[in-house]
């Protein structure tokens, strides 16, 4: 099962590198002023899992002798930053806002199934709680987000339409 520690391992710091990134899309979406009010608080307070949820990869990478990957780090935050970028230039910037946080939050819950299920085949029942934790936070967050969606998108087809007419 050595290697599936191993596989622990990269995945851990793929997690670390996908969280960081994600801050990046999270303190955008939770400062942009054009953005409703309740979006914006909820980016605020996954912002804060997001940070807890990195701390947690990093500590269990060192809990298995293992660091984060400046390179997956540095590659994560460049992505998300240039996914801010192009959402920040479309007019419908909060749908494809919400769109794209709602997509991602799958992801990360497909990545810690993955981890979850490498844990359990290496013993790693630390990784494996910890993961569980974490994956409970995503798909709460996933779940507001899918509730929302459709108001959001009411709200910005309304704020459009009314923007035209004038």
């Amino acid at each position: 099962m050595v290697y599936a520690k191993e596989e622990v391992i990269d995945w851990l710091g793929d997690a670390y590198a996908m969280e960081r990134g994600l801050e990046v899309t999270l303190k955008k979406i939770s400062e942009k002023q054009s953005h409703p009010a309740e979006v914006r608080y909820v980016a605020s307070q996954h912002l804060e899992e997001a940070r807890r949820h990195a701390q947690t990869a990093e500590w269990l990478l060192k809990t298995l002798d293992a660091d984060t990957s400046t390179v997956k780090t540095s590659i994560g935050l460049m992505t998300e930053g240039l996914k801010g970028l192009e959402t920040s230039l479309a007019r419908d910037e909060v749908i494809k806002d919400l769109v794209g946080w709602h997509a991602m939050e799958h992801f990360e819950i497909a990545c810690y199934r993955a981890i979850i299920a490498a844990a359990e085949s290496a013993g790693l029942s630390d990784v494996t709680d910890a993961c569980e934790q974490i994956i409970f936070d995503e798909e709460q967050m996933a779940e507001i987000i899918s509730d929302s969606l459709p108001r959001m998108v009411q709200n910005y087809l309304i704020t459009e339409k009314v923007s035209k007419a004038a």
